[in-house]
Order: C-alpha cells, then sequence, then structure tokens
C-alpha cells in the first residue's frame, strides 16, 4: 500500500512538472455602456466564466446606471475613458483631470473602489501628461497589444473573430467596443480559447504580481 502511495506521489508531481501553465488574456470593452449591446456582451461573458475590463464613457454610465451596476455585479471591471471622449492630448491638464474626475464619481459610486486605470480615447495621451495623473490622480493609463480594429467597417464579425484566435496570446490585452458584430465573434471566440486553455481576466488580475 505504501508503494502504491508512493508511486501515485511520483506521478502527481511528474504531471504538474509537465503541466501547461495557464495563459491569461484580458478583454476590455471601451465605449459603454450601452443599452442592449452591453448586455449581450455580459451574457457570452457569463456562458463562458470570463471577466473584462469595461473602459466606460462617464456620459454613458449617467444615461445607463443599471447596465453599470450590472456589469460590476458580474465581477467585472469598471475602468476609465474619459467622460465625453476627447482626444485628451489636445486639452489642458485641468480639462483632462475633469474628464477623468467626473468618469471616477460615477464608477465610485457603483463600486465604492478607488479608479486606478483607465483608457485615454484614441490612446492619445502624452508622456508628461501620464507621469502627472500618475503623481496627483494615481492612476495608470492602459493600452493594448491585440486589437481586431472593431470599429472599422470592412471589420465584421467574422473577420474580428478570426482575428482574436489567431492573435491571442498570453498577458495579451485586448482592445474591443461595446458593438453588436463584437458581441456576435465573441460568441464564436471565448468557447475556442477557453478551449485553449485562456483564462479570461480583468486588467486589475492581469496585473497582480
Amino acid at each position: 500500500m505504501k508503494i502504491l502511495k508512493y508511486l501515485l506521489a511520483i506521478c502527481i508531481t511528474a504531471m504538474s512538472l509537465f503541466a501547461q501553465p495557464t495563459k491569461k488574456i484580458a478583454f476590455t470593452f471601451d465605449d459603454g455602456p450601452k443599452s442592449k449591446i452591453t448586455e449581450e456582451i455580459l451574457e457570452v461573458l457569463r456562458e463562458n466564466d470570463a471577466k473584462a475590463t469595461f473602459f466606460i464613457l462617464g456620459v454613458n454610465g449617467k444615461r445607463y446606471p443599471k447596465i453599470l451596476e450590472k456589469i460590476h455585479e458580474e465581477g467585472h471591471q469598471i475602468a476609465n475613458h474619459s467622460y465625453n471622449h476627447p482626444n485628451l492630448k489636445k486639452l489642458p491638464m485641468s480639462d483632462v483631470k475633469k474628464e477623468l474626475e467626473s468618469t471616477n464619481k460615477i464608477i465610485t459610486g457603483v463600486t465604492n473602489k478607488k479608479v486606478v486605470y483607465f483608457r485615454p480615447p484614441y490612446g492619445a495621451l502624452g508622456k508628461a501628461q501620464k507621469e502627472e495623473l500618475k503623481k496627483n490622480l494615481g492612476m495608470e493609463s492602459v493600452m493594448w497589444n491585440i486589437s481586431p480594429k472593431d470599429w472599422e467597417k470592412p471589420s465584421d464579425k467574422d473577420y474580428i473573430a478570426k482575428f482574436l484566435v489567431e492573435n491571442a496570446k498570453d498577458k495579451g490585452i485586448v482592445l474591443l467596443h461595446d458593438y453588436g458584430k463584437t458581441a456576435q465573434a465573441l460568441k464564436v471566440v471565448l468557447p475556442q480559447l477557453k478551449a485553449r486553455g485562456f483564462e479570461f481576466v480583468t486588467i486589475e488580475e492581469l496585473n497582480k504580481k
């Protein structure tokens, strides 16, 4: 009996050594929340045990507070994408702060948590701006390393799905938007990536050391 237990322990140890580490990928959604589309995205995420990060616009969060609450209740991260979607790089710092702080207030009203992460619209942000926002607001900008450019008209659900399946990688940050075609593409993408060993996490989880 002791020999069998010993052999079993060796087998378990060997399996753990050769086991593939979990690949983590963060799906992020800009410009929401939106009335029906965000809820469709939430449904797909729920069906695949996936968590994501929603970089919301303050104006939309104010318009759809119930959807914002639903995003939070289902365990997703809510982050800042400005209030009105301006090019922050072209604004004076006082206006940049207003854009972020007004949206932070809406998010914190739902989550009761300090907002740490933001994504500048168009990915436009100066180095000095980035440093000042980190110093004065304690906020970090989040860009991306995977994007099917779902905002472009030629980009349909089939293209989006194909691109994401082919370009998914460990520690990937996927830039998507609250579009119907994107929600449809996710129905194909998430099950395939899940079968390949991907874990769908928030930006906060991806950055944990």
